[in-house]
């Protein structure tokens, strides 16, 4: 492990070959910026000069408080982080399963919905409904963007969009979610060819445009043109599903010994700039797209309480040979971003029907997310970037 030299800490080096940096190398710079357009070249990045302890989060009674806290150490000792307790005060109840937060009005008995969200341009901003998720996964498609997968359970909105055509990639990703109803709209003849194969085993009910549940789907003129104008009355198609709630798909608990304090990471593909900065005073991580913030409908800045950031091989999909197909079964590489801090990570899922499992790089124990909301970005390795505080000014000025 890298000692630091004075009261600025090193970089663990467990982070060094998780593919974010060059295996013994530490290169200050900040992420490059750009347009949607142009091609980025990844930057490795540190840190920067500065590290900062986590803050403390205080919640209302009904909410986890998570307490994290990171300790600057000097030039003879290790960098060592104290380990959270998330308690939830006052609340012996029953949790949502997928957030660990409290369930005040029980668990909900319904499937979970998972709807298909765009995100390939401007013309798919804003997007709808996307901040009430309880996961969100962000995964590539053809052309060097990404697409959304909300995963609605705690909350579902009155609608959710804009919705936009199943991947290869959607169907095993889902199939740890207890047969959940998976909205979208419309897809090629390869892919729904698979989605009804998906259907026949059980991994979960499909809604779209040209099947069952089309009369939920519908276009808004406001919006625009087609292909970016529709969307999905999310509520009744929920209320009309039928099946039950889903079990956890992360583990929920303490933040690990060896998290180290950060302020930004970021995501670059060929055709995408994708930011995450930690802000104290909400305690959460903001969501940057192309340098400004990604807002939702109603103009306020979409966040999460962790960001996994997940290592993933790719191949090229069979029902459509020119969109990536993302593994997400097998293991790999990762970071988990909580409480203002990173921990290097290796993810683990044997079958599509198996919860995620992460363990600590440097201990081999179990990793556990935060109380709250996840997003998780499927990345090729290499893709990731920590943030300097040049751009971490950028991005908040």
């Amino acid at each position: 492990m890298n000692r630091p030299s004075g009261p600025t800490r090193a970089l663990p080096a467990r982070f060094l070959s998780s593919g974010l940096l060059l295996a013994g190398f530490l290169l200050v710079g900040s992420a490059c910026s750009g347009g949607d357009e142009t091609a980025p070249t990844p930057t490795l990045a540190t840190i920067g000069s500065t590290t900062t302890a986590a803050p403390t989060a205080t919640t209302t009674p009904e909410a986890p408080t998570t307490t994290a806290t990171a300790t600057d150490v000097g030039q003879d000792a290790e960098p060592a982080v104290t380990p959270s307790t998330t308690t939830i005060d006052g609340w012996t109840g029953p949790v949502h399963p997928l957030t660990g937060l409290p369930a005040v009005d029980g668990i909900a008995d319904r499937p979970v919905l998972v709807v298909k969200i765009g995100n390939n341009d401007s013309k798919s901003l804003p997007q709808v409904g996307l901040q009430a998720a309880d996961i969100v996964y962000e995964a590539h498609i053809e052309n060097g963007v990404t697409r959304f997968l909300g995963v609605f359970h705690s909350e579902v909105p009155l609608t959710v969009g804009p919705v936009r055509s199943a991947r290869s990639s959607d169907i095993d990703l889902i199939g740890n979610l207890n047969r959940p109803v998976f909205a979208y709209w419309g897809s090629n003849q390869g892919v729904g060819d698979e989605v009804a194969e998906a259907e026949r085993q059980g991994t979960f009910v499909p809604m779209t445009t040209t099947g069952d549940g089309q009369e939920f789907f519908f276009r808004d003129k406001a919006r625009g043109e087609a292909p970016y104008n529709g969307f999905v009355d999310a509520a009744a198609m929920a209320a009309r599903a039928e099946g039950t709630a889903p079990g956890p798909v992360f583990e929920v608990g303490p933040l690990s010994a060896t998290a180290v304090p950060v302020r930004g990471v970021g995501w670059r593909t060929p055709r995408r700039e994708i930011d995450w900065v930690w802000d104290h005073g909400t305690a959460r991580w903001l969501r940057f797209h192309r340098g400004v913030p990604l807002l939702d409908e109603g103009a306020v800045q979409l966040a999460a309480d962790n960001v996994l950031l997940l290592y993933v091989d790719h191949r090229r999909s069979d029902a459509d040979l020119e969109s990536p197909q993302a593994i997400t079964t097998g293991s790999g590489d990762g970071w988990l971003l909580r409480d203002g801090t990173v921990t290097g990570i290796t993810w683990s899922r044997p079958f599509t029907a198996d919860p995620w499992r992460l363990v600590d790089d440097e201990t081999g124990e179990p990793v556990a997310l935060r109380p709250g909301r996840t997003w998780v970005a499927l990345a090729r390795l290499g893709e990731g970037v920590l943030l300097g505080p040049d751009r971490i000014a950028e991005l908040l000025g």
